[in-house]
């Protein structure tokens, strides 16, 4: 699984990180190992038609993180305050470590 990530702000100006290759059965397994690697609590239930939409809030401390995937955008990261944009882009930065994206775009990445 490689994917271009994109970071930009969203029509309500938070900071995301949108994964466009990411496939649906994909979700669990990457909100998982993002969970773990960034001790992350669950913050709200998780929500979804089952069929092209999911997404859950996720925090630590006052951080908090919408981990999401629609078939518009693929697996999306949110950051739900400005607290939370830092974590953003430390996620994006795992992300590359680990070879999940091959690339970065965007002008809000570079901005960290």
């Amino acid at each position: 699984m490689k994917s271009k990530g994109l970071f930009h702000r969203d029509s309500s100006k938070r900071l995301t990180l949108e994964l466009f290759d990411i496939e649906a059965n994909q979700y669990k397994w990457l909100c998982r190992a993002i969970v773990a690697q960034f001790d992350l609590e669950v913050a709200s239930g998780i929500i979804s038609n089952g069929v092209d939409v999911v997404f859950r809030d996720y925090k630590k401390g006052a951080q908090v993180v919408g981990l999401e995937w629609d078939n518009w955008s693929g697996y999306i990261i949110v950051a739900k305050n400005n607290d939370s944009e830092f974590l953003v882009r430390d996620i994006g930065g795992w992300l590359l470590e680990e070879g999940i994206c091959e690339s970065m775009e965007g002008e809000d990445y570079f901005a960290c």
